[in-house]
């Protein structure tokens, strides 16, 4: 394949792999091309959110700092424009609500911001895990600003089922390094939803671990198989998400019509 020797010798990660899932244009403009990102609001409001926890959990920041923090740098770090006040003005006070209610499990913090370098059937990984801690068993947590809901527990799964288990895999490919270091599997899989002030505790499925594991190998074959990197074409995500739309002629064709 024309970009097997750029392909090969990728360092793999589950943000990596799903740019492929959203849009294998974007993929290779990102990692095949190497260009350069442009800043958005929604990626520019997690980064900040996910600087404060991590201050926060380190000790760096007490809890009576944090709203005194994330106003006096609110404007600095997020610079990406929302795509309306509205959004803008939602995302500012959740944010603000969050800390100031902030409230953290008490049990034995392992890892903040935790990089983990892994290895998975040959192919090399790299991830940052929010936060390991330990109870009566290891728990990953990410800190989500994605208003994720909690398992519906029908019988039938729901669309919001269905999308908890999309972003669980992070945490299941974050479990084989974990599972490497401690020689035990996390007992549990934690999202905090910060904006929404939403904690969601799934406990640790052997069957979706593997599954993840086949997921994660047989996306990195398709990928290595591609030779057309056609675009998905969606005018919000596109705009608002993308970090490469500025330079993605599809985008500059298509996208701004709108």
């Amino acid at each position: 394949m024309k970009y097997s020797h750029i392909i090969d010798d990728m360092t793999w990660s589950y943000s990596r792999i799903t740019a492929y899932e959203d849009c294998p244009y974007r993929f290779y403009l990102k990692y095949i091309k190497k260009i350069k990102g442009v800043r958005h609001f929604f990626s520019d409001y997690g980064s900040f959110m996910h600087l404060i926890i991590q201050k926060f959990l380190t000790g760096e920041l007490k809890k009576s700092e944090l709203v005194g923090y994330y106003l006096t740098n609110f404007r600095r770090n997020v610079v990406g424009k929302a795509p309306s006040q509205s959004i803008f003005q939602n995302y500012f006070q959740q944010g603000l609500e969050y800390l100031k209610n902030i409230q953290m499990p008490d049990d034995e913090i392992i890892g903040v911001e935790k990089e983990v370098s892994f290895n998975l059937n040959g192919k090399d990984f790299i991830g940052y895990i929010d936060r390991v801690s330990r109870s009566d068993g290891i728990d990953i947590t990410d800190n989500k600003s994605r208003a994720l809901k909690p398992r519906s527990k029908r019988k039938k799964p729901t669309k919001t089922d269905e999308e908890l288990d999309k972003y669980l895999r992070q945490l299941y490919i974050y479990s084989i390094p974990i599972e490497d270091e401690f020689h035990e599997c996390p007992k549990r899989l934690c999202f905090n939803c910060f904006r929404t002030q939403t904690d969601i505790v799934e406990p640790f499925d052997k069957d979706a671990y593997e599954s993840t594991k086949k997921w994660a190998l047989d996306t990195i074959e398709t990928i290595s198989q591609e030779e057309n990197w056609k675009p998905n074409i969606e005018w919000f995500r596109c705009r608002y998400l993308c970090d490469v739309c500025n330079e993605c002629e599809y985008y500059q064709m298509f996208g701004e019509e709108k």
